[in-house]
């Protein structure tokens, strides 16, 4: 089967249950995992501001979804040449990847007629699931069943909860400071932990502020922004402005920095991100496979 993938989870997913080899096209954003990086373009942003600061960002997004604008384009005649059977997509994040509407929009003016598998999972459970309706899409679902097991079986295990329960922000965005919702906080809940002020399983990103933070600060506090690697939030948060929003934080625990695989990318390494956070809570050092740090600073104006 002749698949495009416009979502990088997606993408994922198709990998884990063994069909690879079956994506002809990928968006941009699909990096993971390796052996897929050959594969043609079909979506891409419009605007190429992935360096620019966090506000500036949030910034532009803001003003080109007030206008309505869609933030991607596709290569309709690339679209054309690759004859796609089956697309994934989705329909829960405008600001993610293209919705379903836009894909048959794009079908359409390429005069293609694919299948199409629009995705929207908001907690762990729909994860699983979509691990099973893509199975079912390429004509493979028993794999889909055994690999949605073998998740499901994960969130099986409890972890110990103090008494009262150690609060923790996961932060999906730096300017403004955005608390990780949809499936996060029940993440959260299943390391043992508790939500930090307003982030509520199956709802999306709640917008707070680092004076919130400050004056209420959580447990732990783990900065993961969605599209940003390890490195490009330790660049990110060196910046004079974010530098002293989390002086406070250089205090104690201090805060962590995670791979946004950990918690943006409804996938199977969303497991990764629970068992950080059972090492987190549990105030072990975690071991795991992706990338993350830990920082330990000294509170602005302190002396060295």
């Amino acid at each position: 089967m002749r698949v495009v993938s416009l979502l990088p989870s997606a993408t994922e997913m198709l990998a884990y249950l063994g069909h690879a080899p079956e994506l002809v096209g990928r968006s941009e954003e699909c990096d993971f995992p390796q052996e897929i990086r050959d594969r043609p373009v079909v979506m891409g942003a419009r605007t190429l501001d992935g360096q620019l600061p966090s506000g500036e960002i949030d910034a532009r997004v803001r003003a080109a979804r007030g206008r309505g604008e869609s933030l991607y384009s596709l290569d309709l005649e690339l679209l054309r040449e690759l004859r796609p059977e089956l697309i994934l997509t989705q329909d829960l994040c405008g600001v993610c990847s293209v919705t379903e509407e836009e894909v048959l929009e794009a079908c359409r003016s390429a005069r293609v007629a694919p299948e199409i598998l629009s995705l929207s999972p908001r907690g762990l459970r729909d994860v699983a699931g979509s691990l099973r309706q893509i199975a079912r899409a390429v004509h493979d679902a028993g794999a889909g069943e055994r690999a949605a097991a073998r998740l499901e079986e994960r969130l099986e295990r409890r972890s110990a909860r103090s008494a009262p329960a150690a609060r923790v922000a996961v932060v999906e965005w730096l300017d403004p400071p955005i608390l990780a919702g949809l499936w996060v906080p029940e993440m959260i809940r299943l390391a043992g932990g508790e939500p930090w002020n307003g982030a509520r399983e199956g709802s999306t990103g709640v917008r707070s502020s680092w004076e919130d933070l400050r004056a209420d600060p959580p447990d732990h506090l783990v900065l993961s922004p969605c599209s940003f690697s390890v490195p490009r939030t330790l660049g990110e948060v060196e910046t004079p402005g974010l530098r002293a929003s989390l002086s406070h934080f250089g205090i104690g625990d201090g805060w962590w920095v995670a791979d946004e695989a950990y918690f943006s990318r409804p996938g199977p390494r969303l497991w990764e991100g629970l068992d950080l956070l059972r090492a987190i809570v549990a105030g072990r050092r975690p071991a795991t496979p992706m990338p993350f740090e830990h920082v330990v600073a000294q509170p602005a104006g302190a002396a060295t």
